[in-house]
């Protein structure tokens, strides 16, 4: 792949020391040239219309290197991966619109391209070695039609007219994830281990996680069953060992809030504890043999139950 010239564009800028703080915290560095290649002070660059490239630079090492005409983006932007010269993601604008955007793999091999047309794209993927990986129409956001196969070309899975599957597998040839799509949308999402066994079983509505979630570990036994309403755990979840439940936790808007219970052998109580916006808050007691010991914290501090009633009082 052809590498661009903007890295030698982007040294002769920084010895014209025209690099400028950005409003955004994310950018420690920006520099402005224009499009015959002479590098401007910002003032300069707003007053001769704003044609050319701005190049930032990001706390993370990324660079952006981006095309303006008349202050629109116009032409390409390029990001580097961070703290390096190999180019990470390309977009084509034209006239402010996005009309193609191409991420690539570290070694410069494209994996995936995305190309829009009104209220369509098109979406084409390939594994590291090159090989096509999958292929996507949607329209209004939805997907249409669809083809996922192996490093083989062998066929996976397709969508079509909205119904299917989406099989991806990883470039070494396991089983990343299926995806049952209905009505362009992904309904449910299968994820698996590297051994092939499940791994997480996760319900969608229109995009967002809303159900019951059950995640498995390596050897096919469940680990949880988790209420999820407006992608947060939301609601009861049950947390199993070798097969047993050992927990039942309570979780409002991704945190635990309310009171967990802890068993032993399956069914026997053993604690039950006190959270309240993710923080221990509230007296945790412990059953060992009939005998009940309790432990108080405030907002997640160990305390005494004087002082837990003295704070709370405050």
């Amino acid at each position: 792949m052809k590498r661009s010239s903007f890295p030698f564009l982007l040294a002769a800028t920084w010895l014209f020391n025209s690099c400028q703080p950005h409003y955004s915290s994310d950018i420690v560095c920006e520099t402005y040239v224009h499009r015959y290649g002479m590098p401007l002070a910002p003032q300069e660059w707003s007053s001769r219309g704003q044609d050319g490239q701005i190049i930032s630079t990001k706390k993370d090492g990324v660079t952006i290197t981006a095309s303006y005409e008349a202050g629109v983006l116009n032409g390409e932007t390029i990001e580097t991966f961070p703290h390096r010269d190999t180019i990470a993601k390309r977009l084509l604008y034209v006239q402010g619109q996005l009309v193609q955007q191409v991420d690539y793999y570290l070694n410069g091999m494209p994996k995936e391209q995305t190309t829009y047309e009104g209220n369509c794209h098109h979406v084409l993927g390939w594994y590291e070695s090159g090989i096509p990986k999958f292929e996507e129409n949607y329209q209004d956001g939805f997907l249409q039609n669809g083809e996922y196969r192996d490093h083989h070309q062998q066929l996976l899975s397709q969508v079509s007219n909205g119904y299917g599957l989406r099989t991806i597998q990883n470039d070494y040839g396991q089983l990343l994830f299926v995806d049952e799509v209905k009505e362009g949308q992904i309904s449910v999402r299968r994820t698996f281990h590297l051994n092939g066994s499940p791994e997480t079983v996760t319900p969608y509505v229109n995009g967002i996680i809303e159900g019951e979630r059950y995640t498995y570990n390596i050897g096919g036994d469940p680990a949880t069953v988790e209420e999820w309403s407006g992608n947060l755990q939301h609601g009861n979840t049950q947390v199993f060992e070798n097969g047993e439940k050992i927990a039942d936790q309570p979780y409002a808007f991704g945190r635990l809030h309310g009171i967990e219970y802890r068993y032993r052998a399956g069914s026997q109580l053993a604690q039950e504890n006190h959270w309240s916006d993710g923080k221990r808050h509230g007296p945790c007691h412990h059953y060992v043999d009939a005998i009940k010991q309790t432990e108080w914290f405030f907002e997640g501090e160990s305390v005494s139950r004087r002082n837990f009633e003295a704070l709370s009082n405050q």
